[in-house]
């Protein structure tokens, strides 16, 4: 169905003519765009230099903007950012997608269904980065060269962002939002419970199995009943899962050197798959692990029966607060990673800086009369001022500068809402082509929390991300047959073994046969080509 989307579109586009200069290479693209930018109607660079401060044209510009993410926030003409952002600059933005649709890839299509494209399109990197290839965007190798210093400077020092953002034809088709702060979640245990058990915080993988074992056997909670449920997944198996990393394994790729590898085919996953099904036989790890949804911290916490997990550190650290009342004593404190069967500390889940899944990029599509004046208002939020406007709103209303620094008003901390949707409900932090600011998070962060990342961050526990990869439209195709069966068996086959429904042992070389008869060979020469490019760069 997309493809045919696809097709129509770019035939709609070849009928006006526009196509064929975008399928140039990206040199002479760009050579074809500086010849035709005075019919076009945009600034020379001499009469640029004329403009002050962030101004991006004398004459105001109207953009058209599809801005559809996360199936919730399209763009509002109202978001008070935004409308700075138009002072600043003289740019002038108009939402496109429509409010009444709530799935964001149905906004999308859609629009390259009727063929109208907007000026500026966000997505996904990945996708747009497709699009790119097919001739929906104009590349801007050569645009951010020479009319974005603030983002060129960022790709100069970051080049691990430049070589994520770079499509596989050699060219850049948008700008991606790229989050901060590394450290995003970690293990979480009733330190209390260890206190009233008189147990130290565990150090190894066989201390932590020991003390969900006296979880479940000691009665920390105090109720002379056996009901405490030792180890709270609220993601349907899939903190269970990662579990595997105390036994040395990876869900998911990974690189071992410069060779790409796929974590559930490894031996060590096997040996985690072997150990967590013993776990949960023994009732360590909640029996609902795989039903009870995102609820179950709530629950097992609220009933004071969850005794650890592995979640996110901002909003299981509020936990804290919320049953500091209800449970005396209530501590679900942060503890550093156990050391895994091989004597490694280490912590998987980590911010990538640019996730390439993520519906946060933004690029200049074919139809866009005004090109440079949109690369320089893109560029203005790499700027000290845009990056600060998006990062925490506007100066006086949403934050003070003390000390040069952004510090958030009582009345946006202390309110009945979240911070982060007081800041979405005026255009700001919404995942468009910028650099976050880890700042931001901090301030509202619990102190619990922030005494997490910390830890995490000083004792450089935090493994390094696996890149962000970008793929040929015919390495797409391949990986959405082969890689998508591929998960589906081993997401099915792997809740089999935690549930005891089959046997690991007996059913490993079976499971390593359906994998690659599903195509993994294929797949991680897929991967590893697209890495070698990434590296290459």
């Amino acid at each position: 169905m997309m493809k045919k989307m696809m097709v129509l579109l770019l035939a709609s586009i070849l009928m006006v003519g526009t196509l064929a200069g975008c399928q140039k290479d990206s040199k002479t693209e760009n050579t074809t765009q500086k010849e035709n930018e005075n019919e076009k109607g945009n600034k020379t660079s001499k009469e640029t230099e004329k403009l002050e401060g962030h101004l991006v044209s004398k004459d105001p510009v109207e953009l058209s903007i599809h801005l559809h993410l996360g199936n919730r926030i399209s763009f509002k003409d109202s978001w008070e950012v935004f409308k700075k952002a138009e002072e600043l600059t003289n740019v002038k933005l108009k939402g496109t997608a429509s409010d009444s649709i709530s799935d964001s890839a149905q906004a999308f299509n859609t629009m390259l269904a009727s063929g109208d494209l907007s000026d500026i399109l966000t997505y996904s990197l990945e996708d747009l980065s497709k699009y790119g290839m097919e001739g929906a965007l104009i590349p801007l190798n050569d645009l951010i060269e020479e009319h974005a210093p603030n983002f060129n400077k960022y790709l100069q020092e970051n080049p691990d962002v430049r070589k994520t953002i770079t499509a596989a034809d050699g060219n850049i088709y948008s700008i991606a939002f790229v989050p901060d702060g590394e450290a995003a979640a970690g293990y979480f245990m009733r330190t209390d419970w260890l206190e009233k058990l008189n147990l130290e915080v565990p150090k190894t993988v066989d201390d932590y199995y020991n003390v969900l074992k006296a979880f479940k056997e000691r009665d920390p909670n105090g109720n002379n009943k056996a009901d405490e449920i030792p180890f709270i997944d609220r993601g349907k198996g899939e903190i269970t899962i990662r579990l595997v990393t105390l036994f040395g394994g990876h869900t998911s790729f990974y690189l071992d050197g410069d060779t790409v590898k796929y974590g559930p085919s490894e031996e060590a996953y096997k040996i985690g798959m072997e150990n967590i099904s013993k776990w949960y036989a023994e009732g360590l790890i909640d029996p609902e692990a795989f039903t009870r949804g995102s609820k179950a911290r709530n629950i097992l916490l609220g009933d004071n029966v969850g005794g650890a997990t592995h979640d996110w550190f901002g909003s299981t650290s509020t936990f804290n607060d919320t049953l500091a009342d209800k449970i005396q004593g209530f501590k679900f404190e942060p503890i550093a990673p156990p050391a895994d069967i091989n004597g490694k500390v280490w912590e998987s889940t980590i911010r990538n800086n640019v996730p390439n899944k993520i519906k946060g990029a933004w690029g200049i599509s074919v139809s866009n009369p005004h090109p440079v004046e949109t690369i320089k208002y893109f560029d203005f939020w790499w700027s000290e001022e845009g990056r600060r406007l998006m990062n925490f709103g506007i100066e006086g209303e949403q934050y003070d500068l003390v000390d040069g620094k952004p510090i958030f008003k009582e009345s946006l901390l202390n309110n009945d809402e979240p911070v982060i949707s007081l800041l979405e409900q005026i255009g700001a932090q919404i995942q468009i082509g910028f650099h976050q600011d880890f700042a931001y998070e901090e301030q509202w962060m619990n102190p619990v929390a922030k005494q997490g990342a910390r830890m995490y961050i000083d004792g450089k526990y935090c493994e390094k991300a696996f890149p962000s990869l970008v793929f040929t439209n015919e390495e797409q195709d391949l990986l959405n047959e082969k890689l998508t069966a591929i998960d589906t068996l081993q997401k099915e086959v792997t809740q089999k073994w935690i549930l005891n429904a089959e046997d690991v042992n007996t059913g490993w070389d079976k499971y390593i046969k359906a994998m690659n008869n599903l195509g993994l060979k294929e797949v991680l020469e897929v991967y590893q080509n697209a890495y070698d490019r990434y590296m290459a760069q």
